[in-house]
């Protein structure tokens, strides 16, 4: 593994350990809470999250090296994506864009991307979404409809498979993403989905929309949203944003 390479990870790569949980009895000294762990960053000494028992923890370290060990041995390019990553102590996204393997809309190239993310609140477990970067303007999207994904519980062990096969299978999915493009730019804008995407993505966003020209179809406004979330949303939130859109305009 490239040292260089380590190094820039290194906010991702932490150290986090488990260690008991006590309550605290007047009448006794503090027992442990045999049901109960507390997931700790290490370097810090700081408490991320109360965890029960069957939480398995999983350290970023573990789901991120195995990964770029199997990205150095594709010969598609690869590079890390800062625009859709973020890294705290509770949560983490990564991004890995693919520049190589793109589809095109008729106006730009969008290039594939791999998100990674693990957390140690029990907010989610290790997950891959596969979607896509928007050269032109940087726009995230996810498409989590129409490509596959990889799920881990925290309860359960982790494998990552075979990334160099998950990526040769979700770009033979392109034509499909394709396809799905060319419907939703034949799709005029209704009330319904208006609607739909006021109750789903909230009133500020849609209140965004409002305020831009009236999209000529449905993939307009599609990435009207896309570029919102990518460039108006906080990181840690733009996740659950995409993963919103993805499912209203069936990516």
């Amino acid at each position: 593994m490239n040292h260089q390479i380590e190094r820039r990870m290194n906010k991702f790569l932490f150290p986090v350990e488990e260690r008991k949980v006590y309550f605290e009895n007047l009448e006794e000294n503090p027992r442990a809470a045999k049901e109960y762990k507390a997931i700790v960053r290490s370097d810090k000494n700081k408490l991320i999250s109360i965890m029960q028992d069957s939480y398995k923890l999983i350290p970023n370290r573990d789901v991120i090296m195995p990964l770029l060990e199997q990205l150095h041995q594709l010969d598609t390019r690869w590079h890390f994506d800062n625009s859709h990553s973020f890294v705290d102590s509770k949560r983490m996204r990564l991004q890995i864009t693919f520049p190589d393997l793109t589809l095109s809309d008729g106006k730009s190239e969008i290039a594939l991307s791999l998100f990674l993310h693990n957390s140690y609140d029990g907010s989610e477990g290790v997950r891959i979404f596969w979607g896509a970067i928007r050269f032109l303007c940087g726009n995230g999207m996810v498409f989590g409809q129409v490509l596959a994904q990889f799920y881990s519980k925290h309860t359960s062990g982790i494998d990552l498979g075979n990334i160099k096969g998950q990526i040769e299978k979700t770009y033979d999915q392109v034509p499909v993403i394709k396809e799905r493009i060319n419907v939703l730019q034949n799709l005029n804008v209704t009330e319904e989905i208006r609607e739909e995407i006021k109750n789903r993505m909230g009133k500020t966003l849609s209140k965004y929309i409002e305020g831009q020209i009236p999209p000529q179809n449905q993939w307009v406004l599609y990435n009207m949203l896309t570029f919102y979330i990518s460039h108006l949303i906080n990181q840690r939130q733009r996740a659950y944003y995409e993963m919103r859109v993805s499912q209203i305009f069936k990516l």
